[in-house]
């Protein structure tokens, strides 16, 4: 027998007094050994020496004992009142010094070849170690109670995970002959167990709970079964985080050269569900190589909180509301997912910021990465940016890493949104895919009551053109064609860089014709103007939806048509040249009149670092002409700050848009 254990190899020097010839001097018996190496355990320096009434006295010292990663120096046991009788060697009163002095009992039977040995530690913690060998084998079985785990750290691998408090109770049973070990029996119940490793991607504490299992040796591999009980406690493994135990697992396989196999196995995590799952591990670096995992009844909020949003924290998904139940299949071989069924049923998932949201969802995907299956994803309505979305269902067909749909419709407000020729692929481990459609008309009062603006009239309708996405990049393959307030919106270059990350940028440029100036004033609290305006937006950039770049241009349309402006529109455009900026008429005069003419209208905004460099139809003393008085009674309007904060400029907007504010009159 090999031991494994320091503190039992002293005792083993005073067994050799039983089977060597050691050398006797007057009232002392000596036996020495330079050097004992094993694959278990490598001693150097090693004596031993009887003395003392009836030799009674019984001392071992090794200089140099190395087991695993783990080196001992100048060890030594003692033995005050050695007893020698018929065969037994027993010590009642010992004491083993490690660097740390223990009490220590022991009992050898030269016949049976047993050793029972007892170490008492502080606190009540107590192991034990019986072992018994001859020529049919060996046995060797330990036994802890309140044990602390921190004495095995010395037996792990360097680098990885190390145990830092807790306590163990219970026995291992080691079986075997000089062929090697034939079988492990392991029943332990954990106390307050805490764990890490150098990186600190893998810590836990508290953690209590029980592990059974057994092994025997068949041949050239291993068969095993055991369970593992996690009741308490929290753990984090990167990216995840068990905030509390309730898990178990309980599994059979075995053990074959590089490959340790899970033939049946049943996990359960604590507010997840159940599943069982059978698979291989390459232990020689290859990793999963095999796996099968079914489960039922999944609770699709748990499922999110413990597994999905750990992965997500990136996304636009990291902050959701989830629930419902799912079912799951997923087949895995030689490296590779073959199959995954995923059944969703009453589903429900809701950004907590309050941009989507899906209610009543259920799915119906049978997948295969060989064969073309049919699949159904469908919600009972939802919300993007506070827009209602109304019953849909969408047939999929699966080829692969292909997924095509037909063209099919969703309801939005009044009105939809047709998607034609959807297509989508994963090349390369990458999701690519595109469509194109149209937005059926939806009505502006539906659609600013559901936005929180001010009732706008009139209807929004479009044309999309082909839309793709690859590269965590979507683009508008053309331009996107809106009708709104009786004019044209087209939108070109568009594209978005990481649409379902946590900060999405986009880019694109706007070009808005003809807009009826009457339909959109008469929106908000800013005063009616008459007329038609066209704004042109280049170099649009936004961070998170928030502008952080653009040229923009607004000017009146070419055309003849009639141009007014109220009093109050004078003042709100005024207020938006901020501090100075005045009518270009006399403060009496202002007040006899509701209604002015203009001959043009222009405000230009060129944005960079948060700051709008403020232009006009043309320059004036000091500022620039914002209204271009014309007709009877004209009026004119000028503009003096050149530059003005971002988002001072959308609070003086919001300023105006909700209330009158009167400017400076000159």
């Amino acid at each position: 027998m090999k031991s494994s254990w320091p503190w039992a190899l002293p005792v083993r020097a005073l067994i050799l007094f039983a089977l060597l010839s050691p050398v006797v001097q007057a009232g002392q018996i000596t036996l020495s050994v330079d050097d004992i190496s094993s694959p278990a355990f490598h001693a150097k320096a090693i004596s031993a020496t009887l003395d003392g009434p009836d030799f009674s006295r019984f001392e071992a010292r090794i200089g140099e004992l190395s087991l695993r990663d783990r080196t001992w120096r100048k060890v030594r046991l003692t033995c005050v009142k050695t007893q020698w009788n018929n065969g037994v060697i027993r010590c009642d009163q010992g004491e083993l010094d490690l660097g740390e002095k223990l009490p220590i009992r022991f009992v050898y039977q030269q016949q049976s070849k047993t050793l029972g040995l007892t170490l008492d530690f502080p606190h009540g913690e107590t192991w034990q170690l019986g072992s018994q060998w001859g020529k049919p084998g060996w046995k060797v079985r330990i036994e802890a109670r309140n044990g602390q785990v921190m004495r095995l750290a010395g037996f792990l691998p360097q680098g990885g995970i190390r145990p830092t408090a807790g306590t163990w109770s219970g026995s291992i049973s080691l079986d075997g002959s000089r062929t090697g070990l034939g079988s492990v029996i392991a029943d332990a119940v954990f106390k307050d167990i805490a764990f890490a490793d150098a990186s600190g991607l893998h810590a836990g504490e508290k953690i209590g709970g029980g592990v059974r299992c057994d092994a025997s040796r068949r041949k050239d591999s291993w068969l095993w079964r055991g369970e593992v009980d996690w009741k308490s406690g929290e753990a984090f493994w990167q990216p995840l985080y068990f905030a509390d135990g309730g898990h178990r697992f309980a599994g059979q396989g075995s053990l074959e050269a590089d490959t340790l196999r899970v033939s049946q196995g049943n996990l359960r995590l604590a507010g997840v569900g159940e599943a069982q799952l059978s698979g291989a591990w390459g232990t020689a670096g290859r990793g999963l190589t095999d796996f099968d995992l079914k489960a039922a009844g999944i609770d699709v909020a748990g499922l999110y909180k413990v597994l999905l949003k750990p992965f997500l924290e990136k996304t636009a998904f990291a902050k959701l509301q989830a629930k419902g139940a799912a079912d799951l299949a997923w087949l895995y071989r030689d490296g590779v997912t073959t199959d995954f069924d995923l059944n969703l049923r009453a589903a429900e998932f809701v950004d907590e910021d309050q941009r989507f949201a899906l209610h009543g969802m259920s799915a119906h995907i049978p997948w295969s990465n060989k064969e073309e299956r049919q699949a159904e994803l469908g919600f009972r309505s939802g919300e993007v940016l506070r827009l209602a979305l109304g019953e849909t269902r969408v047939p999929l067909t699966t080829r692969g890493w292909q997924i095509i749909t037909p063209d099919f419709s969703i309801p939005l407000l009044d009105g939809r949104i047709n998607v034609d020729g959807f297509t989508a692929s994963r090349i390369d481990g990458a999701w690519q895919w595109r469509f194109s459609g149209g937005l059926a008309p939806v009505s502006m009062e539906r659609f600013s009551e559901a936005s929180k603006l001010p009732l706008m009239h009139g209807t929004l309708s479009g044309i999309i053109p082909a839309v793709s996405y690859a590269g965590g990049n979507l683009k508008v393959d053309g331009a996107l064609l809106f009708k709104v307030f009786d004019g044209t919106v087209v939108v070109k270059d568009l594209s978005l860089l990481e649409p379902f990350g946590r900060v999405p940028r986009l880019s694109a440029t706007l070009d808005m014709r003809n807009l009826d100036l009457d339909l959109l004033t008469s929106a908000f609290s800013f005063g009616n103007m008459q007329g038609r305006i066209d704004v042109a937006v280049a170099g649009l950039e936004l961070s998170n939806w928030r502008p952080v770049k653009f040229d923009a241009k607004v000017a009146s349309s070419p055309g003849n048509y009639p141009k007014k402006i109220s009093q109050k529109a004078v003042q709100s455009i005024s207020s938006l040249g901020g501090a100075g900026a005045a009518a270009a008429i006399q403060r009496s005069f202002l007040s006899f009149f509701e209604q002015f003419g203009y001959d043009r209208i222009g405000l230009s905004c060129v944005l960079r670092n948060g700051v709008c460099m403020m232009d006009g139809v043309e320059p004036a003393p000091h500022g620039y002409v914002i209204v271009k008085g014309g007709g009877i009674p004209a009026i004119s309007v000028i503009g003096y700050n050149r530059e003005v904060s971002w988002d001072e400029l959308l609070e003086r907007l919001k300023r105006v848009t909700q209330k009158n504010v009167k400017p400076v009159i000159q």
